[in-house]
């Protein structure tokens, strides 16, 4: 090849490069967090860059909001914001069954290169009070399904710490480090378009990456940890982490509160892997982003069908046997297929993923999803957001032959089953109206399939409304 054609081969590269990946003159299209989720700031890229210092939030009270932003010029950073989750069930052998929940959150951030000129150094915080009841409780479902994602660790006390942790930036932001005490969902298999939907099997992450693999901890849980990005170019990012493993978090056995920060029920370590590519298309910008991810938890895990001689457990009545390391495998995908305005979430977007599990030491093998979110579907509601997705979860095949023995031998099986466990397959949709500045209302129909993944169960179908309002 000439050098000509080698220079003309170079030049069409640079601007598909330039195209698919452009540079911070564009960073408008940057990725917030959710607009309707509980008060965190993921810290996985939305587009551009790293997570900004504290989170770009309309709030209710314009005085309030003066505060915040002149704080903010200082370097501090303060969000307040309460969710409530209500469901009732229309069916399923519960009709009229409701449960309300809510979370209040409080988000601190500080800006060290504001507050004393260390360039590059942000610290977060995050803090919530829990309480209510969970309708799957009045189903017997143990899985991971949920009517109101918010409920779980964190309730019932009345402050309860979810994280505190530092990020540093290095060579013009091309590299940064965290570390602290976080969960691994704020940085690795996470989308900000998840938590748009109230039911918990997708939101903050796909639930089989947390439920029976203890090291993907997942918020309002936290372990010691750190993680590592590079850019190596826009739009192109690697990130590892290292966390502790603590299969007791959010128990009394170690601490609802969240403030023990003792390593001393920790079983092991975390490792998580990710490859992301955040590619921006055509002259309106239309933002995707693609991740894969592989994690290994070193810790030991009971195996769900062998016993110590590779027998099953259930036929020799031996304990199930202990099994070293565990694997699991995300791919995960968005993009904006039309654009409605300016902002990230400004359009229709369409998405899709799938995780593998471990099947010889977890309940749960495959999780597939697929979903549509559109904001500002509506030229006359420009901050209206509306959205459908459904997620199937798949048993472990080992788990479910266990299952199979003990139920035609007459025994009790886990996981509060009453017949043997296959899948599971929810439905959601969704429609958030803004009703004013920092206030969205949101009615919710759920409908189940198979419900604890059972197919002795009944199908249920349940009417849900969730308000969020930032103070």
């Amino acid at each position: 090849m000439n050098k000509k054609k080698t220079l003309a081969v170079c030049g069409m590269l640079a601007c598909l490069v330039a195209a698919l990946f452009p540079g911070t003159a564009r960073a408008q299209y940057r990725g917030p967090v959710s607009y309707t989720a509980p008060v965190f700031a993921l810290d996985a890229p939305g587009a551009y860059a790293n997570t900004p210092f504290t989170p770009d939030v309309e709030h209710m009270l314009l005085p309030w909001e003066r505060v915040v932003k002149k704080l903010n010029s200082y370097g501090i950073g303060i969000v307040i914001d309460y969710t409530s989750e209500s469901a009732m069930a229309l069916n399923g052998g519960h009709p009229g069954d409701a449960a309300y929940t809510h979370q209040i959150g409080a988000e601190l951030d500080l800006d060290w290169e504001k507050l004393i000129g260390w360039k590059g150094l942000i610290m977060h915080a995050v803090f919530v009070n829990r309480a209510g009841h969970n309708l799957a409780s009045d189903f017997g479902d143990a899985s991971l399904n949920g009517f109101q994602e918010i409920y779980g660790g964190g309730g019932n006390v009345g402050v309860h710490m979810v994280y505190a942790y530092a990020t540093q930036d290095l060579f013009s932001k091309r590299v940064q480090i965290a570390i602290g005490k976080m969960p691994v969902n704020i940085d690795f298999a996470n989308s900000f378009l998840f938590c748009t939907f109230m039911n918990k099997s997708n939101c903050g992450i796909p639930k089989s990456l947390t439920r029976g693999a203890a090291g993907f901890g997942t918020y309002p849980g936290s372990t010691w940890g750190m993680r590592v990005r590079y850019w190596p170019l826009h739009g192109v990012y690697g990130q590892a982490g290292l966390y502790g493993v603590n299969p007791y978090l959010n128990s009394n056995r170690y601490d609802r509160t969240g403030f023990n920060v003792s390593t001393n029920l920790y079983t092991g370590v975390y490792v998580p892997v990710e490859i992301g590519l955040v590619p921006s298309f055509g002259p309106n910008r239309l933002l995707g982003h693609y991740k894969m991810g592989f994690g290994y938890d070193s810790s030991q895990y009971r195996d769900v069908y062998y016993d110590a001689q590779k027998r099953p457990a259930v036929v020799t009545g031996q304990p199930y046997r202990w099994t070293t390391g565990k694997t699991q495998l995300w791919l995960e995908g968005d993009q904006m297929v039309m654009r409605n305005g300016k902002g990230a979430m400004d359009g229709l977007y369409l998405l899709g993923g799938m995780v593998r599990n471990e099947p010889g030491s977890g309940p749960y093998l495959y999780q597939f999803y697929a979903g549509v979110v559109d904001r500002g579907m509506f030229r006359a509601r420009p901050k209206d957001m509306f959205g459908i997705e459904w997620s199937r979860t798949v048993v472990s095949p080992d788990l479910q032959a266990s299952q199979w023995l003990a139920y035609d031998a007459g025994r009790s099986l886990p996981g509060k089953a009453t017949y043997p466990q296959s899948d599971i397959q929810t439905l959601e949709v969704t429609y958030i109206i803004h009703a004013f500045r920092g206030l969205s209302i949101q009615p919710d129909y759920q409908h189940i399939w198979r419900p604890n993944l059972q197919r002795n169960k009944p199908q249920i179908d349940a009417l849900g409304l969730k308000i969020h309002a930032a103070l």
